[in-house]
């Protein structure tokens, strides 16, 4: 993946992140009040900054793979990635919960809401990011 399709996809995640936290902030404050919303606001960053590292290590292996492919993807920057990725992740959801007067369902809005904006940044990019695609979709 060159470095220009993978700033395209990155600025496409951040709208879509950025325009659905809005709307379920939005929503979550005029049904539930502000405790809510900013639970929303919170799961979205953590939901963000959890897929955004995956994303980041992904796009690593692959351009590590495809720089020397006899050799394969054997940097431990990966590894390393992965291990600190799940508990920053998991600490950071128990501190929200603990110190901030939200509700747990604010923050799975949130998380999920950032999933969402990822799917739909990929698959708006998706023309950009296979082009060895044997068969064009109909």
């Amino acid at each position: 993946m060159r470095a220009d399709t993978w700033d395209l996809v990155r600025r496409r995640v951040y709208l879509w992140t950025l325009t659905l936290t809005v709307i379920a902030a939005g929503s979550a404050a005029a049904l539930a009040g502000a405790e809510q919303a900013w639970s929303v606001v919170a799961g979205a960053l953590i939901g963000f900054v959890n897929l955004g590292s995956l994303a980041r290590a992904v796009v690593r292996l692959v351009a590590e793979v495809q720089a020397d492919p006899q050799r394969g993807a054997g940097g431990a920057g990966g590894v390393g990635l992965a291990l600190v990725r799940w508990p920053v992740a998991a600490l950071a959801t128990v501190a929200v919960l603990w110190y901030m007067p939200g509700r747990p369902e604010g923050l799975a809005a949130g998380v999920l809401a950032a999933l969402v904006a990822f799917c739909l940044a990929a698959l708006q990019s998706r023309a950009d990011l296979s082009r060895d695609d044997p068969e064009p979709d109909a």
